[in-house]
C-alpha cells in the first residue's frame, strides 16, 4: 500500500443495509462525503443492483456516491468515471467466462417446482437468477440446486447465493461480493487490513467470510446469524437497523468518532 492510499476502505451492501432509515441514511452519507474528500476513505457499494440501479439511486435515495460499484452480486465490477452504460472491468469479466456455462446452470433448476425466473435484466451471461418463494418449501429447493451442482461435480464452476427466502442465483464460483472485493483491492492496490465490510443477506456472506471485520445490521436476514459462531471473526452485531446499524459499526471499528 502506498503511502497516498487511503486509511479505510469501506465495502457495503445497499439494499436494507444502507436503505431503509433515510435520516440515518444522511448522516452516513455526510460521514463519508467527508472523509472521501480528504482521502481518507475508499468506498464501494457492493450490491445486487444493477449498475443503472445504482446511479438512479444518487438522486432518489440518497446514497453515498463511492469510488467502486460491485454489481449483479459480484458479477460485474465498475470504476469511475460512473454513467449508464459504461463497460464492466474487462479483466474481472474475462476471468468469471472461463469456466461458467449459463446453459450448464440452468439445467441445475429444471424440474424444481415454484421456480420463477427474474426480470431479464437481472439474468446474464454470468448470472442465472430466480424466485423461489413460491415452491413448497423454499430452503429445501436451494438445497435441493446445491446437491445437484454438487452431484454433478460443478462446484468448482458454480456457485449458489440464497438469500431472503426468495432469491436464487447461480453465478460463476470465482464470482461473488467477497471474491470481487478481494480482486478490486489487489487491482487497485488497496490495504485487506483495513477493510470494513457491511450487509444483511445471504448474498452479503461471502463478505463475511472473505474479511474478518464486518458489521451485521439489526434487521439482516436468518442466513447471516451462523455468523455468531465464527470464532476467527470480529463481526460487530449492531443493534441498530440499515443505516444507523453501519453507522453504530463504523464507530465500534473506529471508522467513525
Amino acid at each position: 500500500m502506498t503511502s497516498d492510499q487511503p486509511q479505510w476502505v469501506l465495502a457495503t451492501d445497499i439494499d436494507n443495509t444502507l436503505t431503509g432509515d433515510e435520516p440515518a441514511l444522511r448522516e452516513l452519507r455526510q460521514e463519508l462525503d467527508v472523509m472521501r474528500r480528504a482521502g481518507e476513505l475508499f468506498l464501494i457499494l457492493s450490491t445486487g443492483r444493477r449498475l443503472e440501479d445504482v446511479l438512479s439511486g444518487f438522486e432518489r435515495e440518497g446514497l453515498p456516491e463511492p469510488d467502486a460499484i460491485i454489481a449483479q452480486v459480484g458479477t460485474e465490477i465498475y470504476l469511475p468515471p460512473f454513467s449508464s452504460g459504461i463497460a464492466p472491468l474487462a479483466a474481472w469479466k474475462e476471468r468469471l467466462q472461463r469456466d461458467f456455462s449459463r446453459g450448464r446452470a440452468l439445467g441445475f433448476l429444471d424440474g424444481i417446482e415454484g421456480v420463477e425466473m427474474q426480470l431479464p435484466e437481472f439474468n446474464t451471461a454470468l448470472k442465472v437468477s430466480v424466485f423461489l418463494d413460491k415452491a413448497p418449501d423454499p430452503h429445501t429447493a436451494a438445497e435441493r440446486v446445491v446437491r445437484r451442482i454438487e452431484e454433478a461435480d460443478a462446484s468448482g464452476e458454480h456457485r449458489v447465493l440464497w438469500s431472503s427466502g426468495r432469491d436464487l442465483d447461480i453465478i460463476p464460483e470465482a464470482a461473488g461480493k467477497g471474491n470481487a472485493i478481494r480482486y478490486l483491492l489487489e487491482y487497485l492496490d488497496l490495504n485487506p487490513d483495513r477493510l470494513i465490510v457491511a450487509g444483511d443477506s445471504g448474498n452479503d456472506l461471502s463478505m463475511f467470510e472473505a474479511f474478518p471485520c464486518g458489521i451485521v445490521v439489526a434487521n439482516a436476514q436468518p442466513e447471516l446469524h451462523i455468523l455468531r459462531e465464527a470464532a476467527d471473526s470480529e463481526h460487530f452485531f449492531a443493534s441498530a437497523k440499515c443505516a444507523g446499524g453501519v453507522v453504530e459499526g463504523l464507530r465500534h471499528f473506529g471508522l467513525l468518532a
